[in-house]
């Protein structure tokens, strides 16, 4: 009879200790997915804390442009994705670039297309997805000498597995040699079940 129950015992405790372990493991794969996607999640609107980041970005190197995606200027985005936020910085040598009404400077958005990207692989209209416009827009914030801005897009739900690259150039009235361009890519990544 002893022989029984501590064979029971034994058991039950085995099936105690894998239960435990599988919860264990699928928190922390759960944990560890989360650290990884953090840097390129979407960003839904400029402030103070992404503004942060974004000259802590400037302080790290000699840039005047900064992509806010970490340090591979890429996002891992799904398909079918709507208004996703691509944060990005202006830092000009001459803050007085700004001008008065703090509008001095604007951005130009363009889809590189040189056959390696989404643009040949089914995503003709790339530029038109972007929802906050590409030509001459002006900055969302500008304080006494960056300019911050949020770049939105919409990924169509139709488009294969890709890499889209991303180009923005600044110009700012007056000051040609304000002049930079800086890139970014959308890695577009199939629908998933998160």
């Amino acid at each position: 009879m002893k022989e029984k129950t501590a064979a029971m015992e034994m058991s039950v405790g085995t099936i105690v200790t894998i239960v435990l372990l599988m919860t264990v493991l699928v928190l922390g794969l759960i944990f560890v997915r989360l650290i990884f996607t953090g840097a390129t999640e979407n960003v839904e609107s400029i402030n103070k804390q992404l503004m942060n980041e974004i000259n802590d970005l400037f302080a790290d190197g000699d840039k005047k442009l900064v992509v806010g995606l970490g340090g591979q200027n890429s996002a891992k985005v799904k398909q079918g994705t709507t208004s996703f936020g691509v944060p990005f910085g202006f830092s000009p040598d001459n803050p007085q670039v700004w001008g008065v009404n703090k509008e001095g400077c604007k951005y130009n958005i363009e889809v590189d297309d040189d056959g390696i990207y989404c643009i040949d692989k089914g995503w003709a209209n790339a530029r038109n997805s972007i929802i906050t416009g590409v030509s001459n827009v002006k900055f969302d914030e500008v304080d006494s000498s960056n300019g911050y801005a949020l770049m939105k897009i919409d990924v169509p739900e139709d488009i294969p597995e890709c890499t889209q690259r991303f180009r923005i150039t600044v110009r700012c009235i007056g000051y040609s040699d304000e002049t930079t361009t800086g890139y970014f890519d959308l890695d577009v990544i199939k629908k998933g079940l998160f």
